[in-house]
């Protein structure tokens, strides 16, 4: 601080000249005959005006002068689009391994908001959000930036996209009122919605601007941008994830069967450590059940692994299967750890146990038809037949009551099992065990089964007389069969032989309640099929309530006998070369025959008629793609009837019912009305259900959606079908875990000549430092100066320490009679 004058009229030598002057006057024009005390007194009070005087002409100054950095904002840019949702992958003690990347914004945010608070009273800060737009969200000083931070709790990271030239463009465009001290741009670096090439003048009028371009403006104005990179970087080697993946959509399944679950699991930055997994099933009202647990450690820091885990169906109903892994220490990005499957599990699952003595074709095609079934859970055991001198084979555990629900027996020897579990075996079909038996080389009489427990259990006469024992080598004249080729020809209509073979399955009714039915005269295609090479020779089929022949060769010897023992259902085949049929191009008819005999034996008989199938082509997709769907049902033909009306509605997850436009198709069949309904499921535009016609563009989000296919009136639907699918959000944002922060360098980089550089999430403090040196690199010189006269308030105090000194001298000189 100094002191100088600014003396009237801009002139030193005319302001000392007149206070000369007027000193001069005030003290040489003074009054004689008083005391030397009133003398002095009189010359005080004119000294003090004459003071007023000088600091009048002279006008004394102090002038300071300071180093102060020049007002300006400080601009900061929050990220609120979706990819903050996903793990910031961050691995310090201030964070856990759960925060994710909105969380580690946040703890940023307020770590900048203390560092600043301290820093000059000309700094202050400007917020903005962004995603694909920016938008101002706070303003104030430095010292009240934590307090305009409570803003983001009503804030929620939900863009769909990110566009880092937003922020900066918005923050430049602001610089235009207040200078800015700096931008602080916080993000992951991931840029994903389009932006415009440098190089292409044809560009579409909706991409936007290139962020490389806005941080080239910003450096031009010497500003400098500060980023801060948050989320794991996509090249770091502590990107850590596991993914379940490839689990299939759908499953069906029947109560009391072993399945195969199989999905892959694919792990990133887990070496040697152990990851858990679970298989959850999920009812119609939500309840969990655990399913299956496992545990696996992959050998490799990225390492895919197929997994394979049974599970039992649970008890019929509709469920969600989710196969998930437990969310593990630091992963990238846990929205991928599960994945969920719809499963219709029905009632009256079978368990099949096929017995084989010889390896021939046949099991191995029956073993190919039976395992296409979902319901069906088949286990094979071969006994061979060099095993003879350890015969019988013990079957303990297989033969007890309750574990399966159909038994085959091939071309094996009575005394592979003994007569001790051929009793066993006919009491578990008394009790409601079905039995299949094949024809064979040492089937029936050959095998020696005319004498064992289990002659009484099959509808057909076995020859005693044809037993072999089990290790003689038979030679070419086979005892007990009929050489081929054999045509078969069906006797009588049955839920086992209403195939067509020349045709898909037909609508044949169920049998008739006559005891006694005629012969077929139409045989329904069987003598289209390949010949039998042969079969074994029934001698005689037993007079039993419900003994049927249902297939007999042409000179009309049984080849199919089936009938009841006690609660069981028993299948007698004289042939096993249905083998033939599948060689011959038949070979779907090959797999509905053994399909209509299993079901048959199971007391299921297969009937579609009357029941609205509902299939989508896909029950979990993307929100970028669609999903047909076709809904069928078959009833009779009726004259003059006419297509009653379609309703297809999709419900979401919240309850709102959206309808779907579908068309429909009616054709004839076989005598029957075969209406169809066909659509597709898209993230488009819907009709509100309440409504003939939309009021606005409803998009199908993303969750656990149920369609619903109607035929007929609400209130009495002729058919009704219900299918739940599942729409995964396949955001942009959230398809790349890993963030792009050398975007992030390069965008700092541009602006280094004005003071810009990029940090990490864990350098918080030196970017307060930065943003510190970078104020005193704006400080100024600021010349304060004040001078008499220059307020209201000095200037009244001197004028009145002039008039009261001069009132006061002339009142004094009036007392003393001196004026």
């Amino acid at each position: 601080m100094r002191l100088s004058y600014d003396p009237i009229y801009e002139s030193g030598f005319i302001g000392i000249a007149l206070v000369v002057l007027m000193i001069a006057l005030l003290f040489l024009i003074t009054p004689t005959g008083i005391s030397s005390k009133r003398r002095w007194t009189l010359l005080g009070l004119r000294a003090i005006a004459a003071i007023a005087l000088i600091l009048t002409m002279l006008r004394p100054a102090f002038v300071r002068s300071d180093n102060r950095p020049s007002a300006a904002t400080l601009a900061i840019a929050i990220d609120t689009s979706r990819s903050m949702t996903l793990a910031s992958g961050a691995d310090n003690s201030n964070s856990s391994n759960s925060e994710n990347r909105w969380e580690q914004q946040r703890r940023v945010l307020d770590q900048i908001a203390r560092g600043v608070k301290s820093l000059d009273d000309n700094l202050n800060v400007a917020l903005y959000r962004y995603d694909v737009q920016a938008e101002s969200i706070g303003k104030g000083s430095a010292s009240e930036m934590e307090q305009a931070l409570t803003v983001l709790q009503s804030i929620d990271p939900d863009g769909v996209l990110t566009d880092l030239a937003t922020p900066l463009e918005s923050m430049v465009a602001s610089s235009r009122a207040t200078p800015l001290a700096g931008i602080a741009l916080l993000s992951d670096g991931t840029q994903t919605a389009q932006t415009e090439s440098n190089s292409d003048s044809d560009v579409s009028s909706s991409a936007t601007v290139d962020p490389i371009s806005s941080a080239k403006l910003i450096a031009a104005i010497g500003v400098p941008l500060w980023t801060v990179a948050l989320g794991p970087p996509a090249d770091s080697g502590r990107l850590r994830d596991v993914a379940v993946q490839s689990l299939p959509e759908t499953y069906r399944m029947f109560t009391g069967n072993e399945s195969e679950i199989t999905f892959e699991v694919q792990t990133k930055g887990y070496n040697a450590t152990p990851i858990s997994l679970s298989l959850v099933w999920v009812n119609e009202s939500g309840e969990r059940t655990s399913a299956a647990t496992r545990t696996i450690t992959p050998s490799q820091n990225t390492q895919t692994q197929a997994i394979t885990i049974p599970v039992l169906a649970p008890q019929p109903g509709r469920y969600q299967l989710i196969a998930s892994a437990a969310p593990a220490s630091g992963e990238t990005d846990t929205s991928n750890d599960s994945q969920l499957a719809f499963v219709d599990v029905r009632a009256g699952g079978g368990r099949v146990l096929y017995l084989e003595g010889t390896p021939r074709m046949e099991q191995r095609y029956l073993r190919r038809a039976l395992g296409r079934f979902p319901d069906l859970e088949l286990t094979y055991r071969w006994i061979p037949r060099d095993t003879a001198p350890r015969w019988p084979t013990s079957l303990e555990d297989d033969l007890q009551p309750g574990r399966y629900d159909i038994i085959i027996l091939g071309d094996l020897h009575s005394a592979a099992l003994g007569n001790e579990q051929l009793k066993r075996l006919a009491d578990l079909v008394a009790s409601g065990t079905a039995l299949v038996t094949l024809g064979g080389e040492r089937a029936y009489g050959p095998g020696g089964y005319a004498d064992s427990p289990l002659a009484a259990v099959l509808p057909i006469e076995l020859d005693r007389s044809l037993s072999r024992p089990p290790a003689v080598t038979l030679d070419d004249q086979r005892p007990g069969q009929i050489p081929g080729p054999l045509l078969l020809k069906r006797t009588r209509r049955h839920p086992i032989t209403n195939s067509r073979p020349d045709s898909k399955p037909t609508s044949d009714p169920k049998p008739t309640s006559d005891p006694n039915p005629t012969s077929d005269p139409n045989d329904g295609g069987w003598s289209a099929l390949p010949p039998m090479p042969g079969a074994n020779r029934i001698t005689g089929v037993k007079t039993k309530p419900g003994v049927q022949v249902l297939l007999e060769n042409n000179n009309a010897v049984p080849m199919l006998v089936v009938g009841e023992y006690g609660q069981g259902r028993v299948a007698s085949l004289a042939f096993d070369s249905t083998w033939v049929w599948w060689s011959g191009g038949a070979s779907e008819f090959h797999r509905r025959f053994w399909r209509q005999l299993m079901l048959w034996l199971l007391s299921r008989e297969e009937t579609d008629a009357g029941q609205l199938e509902l299939e989508l082509t896909r029950r979990r997709f993307n929100t970028s793609q669609t999903s047909g769907f076709t809904a069928s049902i078959a009833r009779e033909e009726t004259a003059g009837a006419t297509a009653p009306d379609w309703t297809a509605e999709i419900e979401l997850q919240d309850g709102t019912v959206l309808r779907l436009p579908a068309s429909a198709t009616t054709q004839t069949v076989a005598a029957q009305r075969v209406e169809s309904l066909r659509g597709e499921i898209a993230a488009a535009e819907f009709v509100p259900a309440s409504e003939s016609a939309p009021s606005a563009a409803l998009t199908l989000p993303s969750g656990i959606h149920t369609l619903r296919v109607r035929l007929g009136p609400e209130s009495e639907p002729i058919a009704s079908a219900e299918s739940p699918f599942q729409v995964i959000d396949d955001t942009r944002e959230l398809v790349a875990s890993g963030a792009d922060h050398a975007m992030l360098r390069r965008l700092a980089t541009i602006t280094s000549a004005a003071g810009g550089e990029s940090f990490r999430a864990d350098q918080i403090d030196e970017l307060v430092d930065r943003i510190s040196n970078q104020r005193r690199r704006a400080e100024q010189v600021v010349i304060e100066k004040w001078r008499l006269g220059d307020g209201p308030l000095s200037g009244w105090i001197v004028f009145l320490f002039f008039t009261t000194s001069l009132c006061t001298e002339w009142l004094l000189r009036r007392r003393w009679g001196l004026a």
